[in-house]
Parts: structure tokens; sequence; C-alpha cells
């Protein structure tokens, strides 16, 4: 989302807001440097005390829009949503013609998980102003989460034809491309995240890997973002070895004992440790683009993923039981989308109290407590405690029949091992589950549960019941 703070000076703002200073701390101080310094803060992230600046200016001048709209865009970002939306309304009660502040309201909304008013203030905003670059890249974003994909990229596209400029834009174009399933030309576009300036270039002596010949060459794939990167993208290292290249893998300490399993690595080497020489290096999640999409390595369908030989974590079993369902329910704070795609825990317990069915949770994190907060440790065995990286989640996955999980790393590595994985998902997934579909064209072995409505787990887990009821019916 593009955001518009007002008076939001330049460098010379910015460089004074990084010394110290009180508000109103002398009669020359004008409210408009004051209104400055608070956004100089804002801008470099200091969020708590652009917060507090902009009360304080509040309390002297209550009926500014532009300081309720730059507080309420800081309060959307410390995520106080219904504050953020209600201080949006104040700035556009006072000032209702303003196109910035009519798409800053819907950026609130889409964030609270009401696109629909989003998307009608930012139709209002690009009405205002129709050559109102960011007014087309916010509604581009509200109309790809309610799934209307061609209107979506209509919008980003426009963004683009106004801000040439913008890399943004072409980042969000190549991610909804790959949302429609265009896997091939939005891989190929989805490469401008290396422009963004979020995006930290990796510090390699050697060049990167452009696709050309690798015969005889040591290759280093490092990881860009996340976990289920490394977990889904890793399989190309297998084409990579079959064009004679020797493969490294740099990787998140917690999946270095997992990779280190893979026959088709040459070495495996955790963020932190020494790095051994090589040739060449690659992102991780760039080499869809640069190998190809339909490669075998990628689209075989063959597990790729294996659980170590000896394995600590050993579950139990009862005479009656005829399933073993591993369940994750919370993704991790501060992921993308998180409270999107959590579900309460409660929602599962609607799936217990059969006696032929034995759940496991795998939850790692805070949500571990939700077991015992809501009564469920007669119900639920919590092997969650005792795993500690993923080969330790291998070991327990491989000795389950079934995953019913969110969207989180761990359905990689279930799907990724060619364990019957169930993904539930929001309204607005990610770009790698597509819309629509309910398989994946990267893991044979993973079905998909989606939502209908947003923010209803309810119909979803009514499916998920009557799919378990006949896979139960299925086991002798």
């Amino acid at each position: 989302m593009r955001d518009n703070l007002r008076l939001e000076g330049g460098a010379d703002d910015l460089r004074s807001a990084d010394q110290p200073y009180t508000l109103f701390r002398g009669e020359d101080e004008s409210f408009h440097q004051q209104m400055r310094l608070a956004a100089a803060a804002h801008r470099a992230g200091r969020l708590d005390e652009a917060i507090s600046s902009y009360l304080r200016l509040l309390a002297a001048k209550p009926y500014n829009a532009d300081l309720h709209n730059n507080l309420g865009v800081a309060l959307r970002l410390v995520g106080k949503l219904d504050a953020a939306v209600a201080h949006h309304r104040q700035s556009l009660e006072l000032d209702p013609d303003n196109p910035a502040l009519h798409s800053n309201l819907g950026n609130a909304l889409r964030v609270a998980s009401r696109t629909r008013e989003a998307v009608r203030h930012h139709l209002q905003a690009v009405s205002l102003k129709p050559d109102y670059a960011e007014g087309f890249f916010n509604l581009g974003l509200c109309l790809r989460d309610l799934g209307r994909i061609d209107e979506a990229l209509a919008c980003l596209s426009k963004a683009l034809a106004l801000s040439p400029q913008n890399k943004r834009a072409r980042v969000e174009i190549a991610i909804t491309r790959l949302l429609r399933g265009d896997l091939t030309r939005g891989f190929s576009e989805y490469e401008w995240r290396k422009q963004l300036d979020d995006v930290p270039a990796p510090e390699f002596r050697q060049p990167a890997w452009t696709g050309g010949e690798l015969r005889g060459k040591r290759i280093l794939l490092y990881p860009e973002q996340g976990l289920a990167d490394v977990l889904m993208f890793v399989r190309y290292a297998r084409e990579l070895k079959r064009r004679g290249a020797s493969v490294l893998v740099l990787c998140q300490a917690l999946l270095k004992e997992l990779l280190a399993r893979l026959d088709y690595l040459d070495g495996v080497i955790a963020e932190g440790e020494q790095l051994p020489d090589f040739d060449l290096h690659a992102s991780l999640l760039s080499l869809p683009h640069l190998c190809g999409i339909d490669v075998p390595a990628a689209m075989s369908g063959e597990p790729y993923l294996l659980p170590p030989v000896r394995g600590r974590i050993k579950l139990g079993r009862l005479p009656r039981a005829k399933l073993r369902i591993g369940i994750y329910w919370a993704a991790m704070p501060g992921q993308a989308l998180d409270r999107q795609r959590s579900v309460p825990f409660m929602q599962f317990m609607a799936l217990g109290g059969d006696p032929e069915v034995l759940f496991f949770s795998l939850q790692g994190g805070t949500h571990q407590k939700d077991i015992q907060i809501h009564g469920a440790s007669g119900l639920v065995h919590d092997v969650g405690r005792g795993i500690f990286d993923f080969a330790e989640a291998a070991s327990a996955l491989e000795q389950l029949d079934l995953l019913i999980t969110i969207d989180a790393p761990i359905a990689h590595l279930g799907a990724g091992m060619g364990m019957p994985t169930w993904l539930l998902l929001p309204t607005v997934p990610d770009w790698r589950w597509q819309q629509g579909r309910g398989d994946s064209p990267w893991y044979p072995s993973l079905r998909i549960f989606r939502q209908t409505t947003q923010g209803d787990w309810g119909p979803v887990f009514e499916r998920v019941a009557a799919e378990l009821e006949t896979l139960k019916r299925a086991v002798p």
C-alpha cells in the first residue's frame, strides 16, 4: 500500500528529527515545524514517538485534517485498526474532497478486512484525481484481494503508466500474475523485487548466476525471504545438479539438519557460519525464473524433502485410533497477513471428541498455550513443545496420517515430503496458492480448503469434518 503523509518535509527535516526535541518547548517553535518533526519520526519508523507527537499536536489543533490523517496511518502500522479508521474518517470529515485522504482510509479498511468499503474510497480517490497513481495502485491491491484479478491488473498497470518509476507497482503486477497462475511471466516480472529499497542486495563478491553454463561450477543458493520459500524452492537444486553444478545452500539454522539429508545438495551452511568457496550465487526465489517452471525437478511430483533416519520424536498410539492427525493453527506474530491466515484454536476442537482420531499439535511459539487455555490437553497431544527444528518436525510428520494446517512453513514441509496435507486458506491467499483451486501444481499430496467469506472459518471446518468422515471410513 502507498500512504500519503502530509507535511512530511524533506531530508533536512529528517535530520533535525534525529535530534532530541520536546514539543512546545518554546514560543518560537511553529506548529508546522513540529508537524514536520513528527512526520519525519514517522517516516523513520519511530512510530511510538510519532504517535505521541501527533496526539500532543491534536490537543492544540483538534480539527487539523493532516494530523488526523498522519495519526491514522501510524496507528494502522502498529495494528490499532479501529482507531486508525476513526482518525481517517475524522480527516475526511474535515477535508472531504481530498483524494489522498480517501486513499489512506481505504488502506486502513483493507488491513481491517473491510475490503469492499476500502474499494469505495479508493474509487472515490481516483474519481477526484484521475491521474492519481497511488490511488490506482491501492485500488488494484484491494481488487486483487476480492479476486477481481483482471481489474486489479488493469489498475496496477494504470498506476505504472502514470508513474513509470514505481518499482513496487511492477512487483505487485508480477504477484498478481502469479496468483492468476501465469507462472512463467509472473516469475520473470517478479525479478523487479530486487530493485526495491527494502530488498537488500546480497553481499557476495562472486557474480550472480543469470542462467548460463553450470557444468563444473559451485553455486551458492541463498534465502531471500522466509522459511517457506526455502522449503518450496530448494527442489530446483536438483535441476542445477542435473546441469553439472555443485550445489551449496545457505539457510536459516532451523533448516540445516533437514536439508543436510538431501543427496542433491553438496553442502548446507547455516546463516552466520563461514561460507566455503563458490563461483556463482542465486536467490532460491529466482530459480523458477532462471530454470523454467516446467522442469521435471520442479513439477515431477516426487517428494524432495526427507525426515531424519532416526528421529528423536516418538508419537504414541491408541488401539482404537484409526487416524493420527497433525494440526497447526496460528501464524508467527509479524508474518505477513498473520491475522488473516491464523485460525482460532477452538475451530479445531469442533473436530475433536472422536476416539478413532488422535490429534497432535505441531504448533510453535506463543500459541502453544492455546491448548491449555481452552482446556484441551486431553484432546490434543502437544508435540510442538518438543520440536526445535524442521528435522524434528519432519520426524513427527512421518508418523502421522494427515496434516491440517494454515498457510505456514510446515505446510511446505509436509507437502514436500509427499504427506497428505490439507491447507486452510483465507479469502486472500498468498500468490503461491493461486485462486479458486482445490489443489496445487507444486504439491500433488496437498488439498486446499478455502474461505468463501472473509474471516469466516465455520464453513471451511464443516467441509473438513465431512472429508475426515470420508477418510475415516476408508481406513480398515
